[in-house]
């Protein structure tokens, strides 16, 4: 769920959850996937997510909502579990990269931060289960 402000923290952990893909049919040839973020979602978060996103064209493909507080993507229909882990794992990986990028943006902006007197408010969206594909 997008929070709006972490107040003004500094340390940026937002993470994809053990569980809770959601899955949709979008065609013949495609399926769309959705799995909630778990962590703090701010406004400096999701623009820093939206620049990773527009300097890697590979990552063009991750569609945040940000008031949901999920991520989605889509695959191919033919695409096995193998295949839709490893888009995961990039997932995975990319939120890392926003979350150091963020987290550094943030602490040079603001001295209280870098100090560590700042921590991050945790916002756990209420993902909905229902759509979730067998096995994931």
């Amino acid at each position: 769920m997008y929070a709006g402000t972490c107040h003004e923290s500094a340390l940026y952990d937002v993470s994809l959850p053990d569980a809770g893909l959601g899955w949709q049919k979008v065609g013949p040839l495609f399926e769309r996937y959705s799995t909630p973020l778990v962590g703090c979602l701010d406004e400096h978060w999701v623009d820093t997510y939206q620049r990773v996103v527009e300097s890697t064209p590979k990552l063009t493909r991750f569609r945040l909502d940000k008031f949901s507080g999920t991520v989605s993507f889509t695959c191919r229909a033919t695409d096995g579990p193998v295949e839709v882990m490893s888009v995961l794992k990039i997932l995975g990986e990319m939120l890392e990269r926003v979350n150091r990028e963020a987290s550094f943006s943030a602490a040079t902006a603001n001295p209280r931060a870098k100090s560590g007197q700042l921590t991050p408010v945790p916002v756990s969206p209420n993902p909905s289960r229902s759509g979730a594909k067998p096995g994931f």
